[in-house]
């Protein structure tokens, strides 16, 4: 299949560990034979005009119209696949990141860590684009871009993830989808988790990827701000690149077991007490007002 890889990010100020990983994701579009491409801050101008100042409210919005706008014109451009990467995910084990889907379409399954309560991870399951892959004979991007619309010609708040994991996660509850379990998503406290060898924290998470993984995003978006005590910058992200690249990920992958198999309403429910219990209150609350 003809396939490309596109990536977006500014050309000025790049942060140290946002250069590693667009580096390692070029060395793995070549590794398979994929093109690739780079679009600078031009990249948002593929937003309608009409739509671009709302969708600029966070530039993760705008991404998530954009990205999608692309693939459209890059499959109708002659590519076979377009295979997006978000700029700050990091792959450490190129050889087994070949993309699996070869049809349609697909995108990440994410496994976010909320937190660590009394010694256990609180992890929520949900579908992200940080790896989204459209094939030819794909079948989403025309629904998506015009949901996206919608919510953007709305007169709904707005957070950064409205047309990207929320829009998405919705669509998992009612549709199934083609899910890559191969990325992982890195939040400052995960990081420092991997970094400290928390086997506890890395098992749960891992087995609810159903596989081992071959990258990992690393939040960007977290830079900067806390997250409980843990404070994510450039050189903790490229301590956990170093150290991902110089092993291939064994440090990490070793906590996998396989001990989770995926349930038809895994989307629909928390998979920790603490979330259970807080979503819980949170539903009694609403429905008391």
């Amino acid at each position: 299949m003809k396939t490309i890889v596109y990536q977006s990010f500014r050309t000025s100020n790049v942060p140290g560990f946002i250069s590693s990983c667009l580096n390692e994701a070029k060395a793995w579009a070549k590794q398979h034979g994929f093109d690739y491409r780079l679009y600078d801050d031009a990249f948002f101008e593929l937003i309608p005009a009409e739509l671009r100042a709302r969708a600029m409210t966070h530039k993760c919005l705008a991404s998530d119209f954009a990205r999608v706008v692309a693939a459209r014109d890059l499959l109708a451009s002659g590519y076979d696949r377009a295979i997006w990467l978000d700029a700050d995910a990091l792959v450490f084990d190129p050889a087994n990141f070949a993309p699996r889907t070869e049809s349609n379409f697909s995108y990440a399954r994410e496994v976010w860590l909320h937190r660590t309560w009394l010694g256990r991870p609180q992890l929520r399951l949900t579908v992200n684009n940080t790896l989204s892959t459209y094939c030819r004979d794909q079948t989403i991007i025309e629904h998506y871009l015009d949901c996206a619309t919608r919510i953007l010609r709305s007169d709904q708040t707005l957070n950064p993830t409205s047309i990207g994991t929320d829009w998405l996660l919705n669509l998992a509850r009612s549709t199934p989808l083609n899910l890559e379990t191969r990325i992982g998503v890195f939040n400052p406290e995960l990081a420092h988790r991997y970094l400290a060898g928390d086997a506890t924290t890395l098992r749960a998470f891992l087995n609810l990827h159903t596989s081992p993984i071959s990258a990992v995003n690393l939040c960007l978006s977290k830079f900067g701000t806390p997250q409980t005590r843990y404070i994510f910058d450039d050189a903790t992200a490229q301590h956990v690149i170093d150290r991902l690249l110089a092993d291939r990920g064994a440090s990490l992958n070793r906590h996998f077991t396989g001990d989770y198999s995926p349930t038809t309403d895994e989307f629909n429910r928390s998979h920790s007490r603490y979330l259970s219990l807080r979503d819980a209150i949170q539903s009694l609350a609403a429905a008391t007002k």
